[in-house]
């Protein structure tokens, strides 16, 4: 078991120009949904290629809030079958992924004059635990509640419930499926647009791509294309005559350490300026606080990035539910942003509903041919795949699909015994187990070139960046900071305190130049100031950076 050999970026390019044939199925989009898609229909026996404008998970899919559950919210508002779809989807997760997909316990407070009311609360667990299969909630009294999370605001405390969701690092789950998808057969390559698609004359789709990183352009054939673009989707839509459906919303995350708001389980509560439901968790040693839910009118094209009244707004909930801790924005480390494909109904101006109201439920469009995929949650992506590979099989010219199992994952290896070299806990061997699947064999037998230290003070150990740019299709430094690693999100100034540490272990191993080098940093670093930081550091800092992109 384990990874095979990699194709490089330039062996994976001249395949697609001596290619006459047309593929069966071209992916656009590698977030969660365009992975999926990949892996189940490459499991299927279909000839697949994955397409990536930016790269892996570098969009909703890298900016979620982490968490694979079937939503409360969703059972409030009526959605049985988006509530049912994803809690069965969430057990599977659990049960294939351990390490990468873990439980977690959530606490859902109740005050005096509060709503929603312990009992209607009650009623929607014992829907949330019936399609689960299992009752994992509990009330907790209000000494048994103020014990669970110390701090908590006890003005009014009755008590709280406690249940089970889970938690995972969304963008190691992307490159998990990734890589099943490509040990499956598919093909997959980030920074390549998709520019246009047309039909041939013999009904296949002519679609012209670029290489972002050259300019070069060129076309390729294929019966099926998959639009899995996400909050992109109506660009390609679009092309092919389509009227706009998809409402981009905004979903915006600060984090701090742990030890000024230390939470063991996650709090969920209903905002106290809008009644909206947020979340305090705690997250790669870290705490987490959000989510917000706002209309994004900005340019889409540009990474998505907090504003202060979306700070503001998270600090506010944040020292309302904890009022001794104090909060500011000098505590913050950094923050993301996603943003959310809501799709409206065809006709209707999308933004007549309240964002928090919109649907979240997925579509499937077949343009004759286009498949578009897109709305949805990060938990129900095989269920979306399957509906996918069902309407892409009439333009497969009579090709019989394989049936697709009803699983994710092929069955979770155990953690392997480790080299009496390689010092790692239980715990940390199970996150690698799950984060890299079959491939952490590989990871490990490689333990001689390897160092299995920490990262900073973060849970990254440095054989995880050295293993990424060996075999993780890494391009630029934020590929490998922001996305194979979460390093980016959880040190301060992104880890600029570990600058001459990175470019100590990683430059060579990334084939760059002294000169090359400097020039990726300041780029990372100007992401990270950019779209990770605080809109109110962000300006002085980035022309900082411009200053010294200049001097060099």
């Amino acid at each position: 078991m384990g990874n095979r050999k990699q194709l490089s970026r330039q062996e994976k390019l001249e395949l697609l120009r001596q290619r006459t044939t047309p593929w069966d199925m071209v992916v656009v989009g590698g977030g969660i949904t365009g992975a999926g898609v990949a892996l189940m229909a490459a499991r299927a026996g279909l000839e697949v290629l994955l397409l990536e404008k930016r790269d892996y998970a570098w969009g909703t899919s890298s900016r979620s809030s982490k968490m694979v559950h079937g939503g409360l919210r969703y059972l409030s508002q009526g959605e049985l079958k988006l509530a049912r779809q994803s809690v069965r989807e969430r057990e599977k997760l659990l049960k294939e992924a351990p390490g990468l997909i873990e439980p977690m316990n959530y606490l859902f407070p109740f005050y005096e004059k509060g709503f929603p009311t312990r009992s209607a609360f009650s009623v929607l667990l014992n829907i949330y635990g019936y399609f689960a299969g299992k009752r994992d909630h509990t009330y907790l009294n209000r000494e048994q509640t103020i014990a669970a999370l110390p701090g908590l605001n006890e003005d009014g405390l009755l008590g709280a419930y406690q249940y089970t969701d889970a938690l995972t690092d969304d963008s190691r789950l992307v490159l998990r499926v990734l890589a099943d998808a490509r040990r499956s057969g598919a093909l997959t390559l980030n920074y390549t647009s998709v520019n246009a698609v047309g039909s041939s004359d013999s009904g296949t789709k002519e679609i012209e791509l670029q290489n972002l990183e050259t300019d070069e352009t060129f076309t390729i054939q294929s019966k099926t294309v998959v639009n899995a673009t996400g909050v992109w989707a109506d660009d390609l839509r679009q092309q092919l005559g389509q009227q706009k459906r998809i409402r981009p919303l905004r979903g915006s995350h600060i984090i701090i350490p742990s030890w000024r708001l230390p939470v063991h389980q996650c709090l969920t509560y209903l905002h106290p300026q809008d009644k909206r439901g947020v979340f305090i968790y705690p997250w790669m040693g870290r705490t987490v606080i959000g989510t917000t839910d706002l209309d994004h009118t900005a340019n889409l094209d540009e990474e998505a990035a907090i504003t202060a009244e979306e700070v503001a707004y998270l600090l506010k909930g944040a020292s309302h539910n904890f009022p001794g801790s104090n909060l500011k924005e000098a505590d913050i480390i950094s923050t993301w942003s996603g943003v959310r494909p809501i799709v409206g109904n065809e006709g209707e101006d999308p933004k007549q509903l309240h964002p928090s109201k919109a649907r979240r439920d997925h579509v499937v469009w077949d343009d004759e041919g286009v498949i578009t995929v897109t709305g949805g949650k990060l938990t129900t992506f095989r269920v979306m795949a399957q509906q996918v590979l069902e309407t892409c099989a009439p333009y497969l010219q009579g090709k019989i699909l394989a049936e697709a199992p009803d699983q994710v994952f092929e069955e979770q290896p155990e953690a392997p015994d480790t080299p009496a070299s390689i010092k790692v806990t239980e715990t940390e061997k199970q996150r690698l187990t799950g984060c890299y699947g079959p491939d952490v064999y590989s990871l490990l037998a490689a333990s001689s070139d390897f160092d299995f230290s920490p990262v900073g003070t973060t849970s990254h150990v440095w054989a995880e960046l050295e293993w990424a740019v060996a075999y993780e299709e890494v391009v630029h430094l934020d590929d490998l900071l922001l996305r194979r690693t979460r390093i980016g999100l959880v040190l301060e100034e992104g880890g600029a305190a570990l600058a001459s540490e990175f470019e100590a272990r990683l430059r060579d191993k990334l084939g760059r130049s002294m000169k090359e080098w400097r020039k990726e940093w300041q780029r990372y670093q100007r992401v990270w100031q950019n779209h990770y930081s605080l809109p109110s550091t962000r300006a002085d800092k980035a022309s900082h950076v411009e200053c010294e992109v200049l001097a060099q």
